[in-house]
């Protein structure tokens, strides 16, 4: 696997276990106090809460990124610097300032990036499609709050990206219908001829809506319940017979480049239920009382980058064939305290040198 620039680093302050204590039970053990923990944390970077822009309360999306990166503060002394880690306040700021710079359109259907304050698309095709998305995750027993995957009624394109399970640190991952570029040429030319410019537009508006609103819904570990969200995607595209803006007909390329990692994978629609609603307990009925560790410990080596997105999701496929992933996470665990291990600073002579001073995550989380 590619080394990748990390974003791990060693609290030099408190002496470590190696990474490899992370890989057995102790965390899913735990998992109330770690929980308990993250809703700290979480509050810590919100401040006081006259200053917060978000919830006190951290989003059930990204519960067990917090949780579990508390684990490895306390366990390895290990913390990850990104966004993650710092303050909300700041990158609330400079959220709408970012989310404008990312703006897509689609130019080979004339599209424009949407501007922020225009109404959100709102057609018939848009309530069809959300209508459809409601049904398909009833039918799976899945219950979820009302208010969500409802027509945008009212909203402008603002308020829907800032409704994001990702806000504030980023903007949605979906900011324009670049699917369309993503495409053949004939495929563009059926669907400007069938829907339209603004057909086009509902389609990116549902893609958008039910991509965060089933964020907003789930719980656990975020890379995982974006691999449960895959799955149900991909379903539902098949039982839709959607696939026509979702691949490209002529090289077969899948735009969910989750689509073959998930094809692989098998599981009823209990289990599917069940890690929706919480991917902790979930994991722990399909899989057993072990194997959440493993898998929260391979989320949090993506996002210390020591894995790349795509190593992840073989990683987290084999799981969920029931192929265990001691040896794998040994391995990665290994080399990668090898790479956070003190250097020595070129002007400092034998002194063993932390993490980054610059950093501008530093002394957020320990």
């Amino acid at each position: 696997m590619p080394a990748i620039a990390l974003r791990a680093r060693r609290n030099a302050r408190q002496p470590p276990h190696g990474l490899d204590a992370a890989a057995g039970t102790a965390f899913a053990a735990d998992l109330h106090h770690w929980r308990r923990q993250a809703e700290e944390d979480w509050r810590a970077l919100c401040g006081p809460d006259e200053d917060s822009p978000v919830s006190r309360t951290v989003p059930g999306y990204l519960l067990d990124r917090y949780a579990f990166r508390a684990f490895m503060r306390a366990t390895c002394g290990v913390r990850i610097a990104d966004r993650f880690a710092r303050p909300t306040g700041p990158q609330a700021a400079r959220w709408e300032e970012l989310t404008r710079s990312r703006l897509r359109g689609a130019p080979s259907v004339g599209l424009a990036p949407v501007r922020l304050t225009d109404p959100v698309t709102d057609t018939p095709l848009v309530r069809d499609l959300l209508r459809r998305w409601r049904g398909h995750l009833a039918a799976l027993g899945i219950d979820h709050d009302p208010a969500l995957f409802r027509p945008p009624t009212g909203q402008n394109w603002l308020d829907l990206y800032r409704a994001s399970a990702l806000y504030p640190f980023y903007p949605p991952a979906i900011l324009g219908p670049s699917f369309m570029e993503r495409i053949s040429a004939r495929q563009r030319d059926e669907i400007l001829a069938t829907h339209g410019p603004t057909g086009i537009m509902s389609l990116y508006a549902f893609l958008l809506e039910s991509h965060e609103d089933t964020h907003r819904a789930q719980r656990g570990e975020p890379l995982l319940c974006e691999y449960v969200l895959a799955i149900l995607w991909c379903r539902f595209l098949d039982e839709h017979d959607q696939w026509y803006w979702e691949r490209n007909e002529d090289t077969g390329v899948s735009l969910n480049v989750e689509e073959p990692y998930v094809r692989r994978v098998h599981l009823a629609d209990g289990a599917l239920r069940a890690l929706f609603r919480d991917t902790a307990t979930g994991v722990h009925e399909v899989l057993g009382p072990t194997a959440y560790d493993e898998l929260c410990l391979t989320g949090w080596l993506f996002d210390a980058r020591a894995i790349a997105y795509r190593d992840y999701l073989e990683l987290i496929t084999l799981r969920l064939t029931g192929h265990s992933l001691r040896d794998r996470l040994a391995a990665l665990t290994t080399a990668l305290d090898d790479r956070l291990a003190p250097r020595p600073r070129p002007d400092a002579g034998d002194t063993a040198g932390s993490a980054d001073p610059a950093d501008p995550a530093e002394g957020t989380h320990r």
